[in-house]
């Protein structure tokens, strides 16, 4: 569509051009016009038409980032993870809250069960951990929620001889305090 446009008002700035010089010409019959006068003409001519040229091409960039800023939103609409996946990497990050950095294998796996891939996986873990260490009282119910579930789960598998359904990352003493599941205190 630009170039489209630009052809055009080139077409019209010739023509207009030409029209300009015939006037001219029709003129000297009556007047004298000097060579340098349909020079100047055809300058003032030429620079209107380069204004409005650059008017047309600033106009078009401008729509262009207008349009590209639009697409770009509409492709970073941030999205939540359905609640499922929410639930496995919350499970995961409580069960493991004393090593909270799961290892390439362990994002391998959550990322299949969750159906979401390894980065989102890691970028979901970087932000549990900043709002963990942030919020720690707030987060102490959550925490209990999950203790109580794994142990439950721990529990049960046990029973039945078989280990624990999530990925394992080897333990580190530098990592956040463990909470203890007590049905009758909260975690001091």
């Amino acid at each position: 569509i630009y170039h489209t446009e630009l052809e055009k008002y080139e077409q019209a700035c010739n023509e207009f051009t030409t029209h300009v010089m015939n006037l001219l010409r029709e003129q000297s019959r009556t007047r004298p016009i000097s060579p340098k006068e349909i020079e100047r003409m055809v300058s003032i001519i030429h620079r209107k038409f380069s204004s409005i040229q650059m008017q047309l091409k600033q106009s078009t960039c401008e729509a262009v980032m207008i349009l590209r800023s639009r697409f770009l939103d509409a492709r970073r609409k941030r999205r939540n993870f359905n609640k499922q996946a929410t639930e496995i990497l919350n499970e995961y990050f409580y069960s493991h809250l004393s090593n909270p950095y799961p290892s390439e294998e362990a994002k391998e796996e959550l990322a299949k069960k969750c159906g979401i891939t390894v980065s989102q996986v890691s970028n979901w873990f970087g932000n549990k951990r900043i709002r963990y260490k942030k919020n720690i009282g707030k987060f102490q119910e959550e925490a209990n929620m999950y203790a109580a579930r794994t142990a439950v789960n721990a529990t049960s598998v046990s029973a039945h001889g078989s280990q624990a359904n999530s990925p394992s990352t080897p333990n580190s003493a530098g990592g956040y305090p463990s909470p203890c599941y007590q049905p009758d205190r909260r975690i001091q």
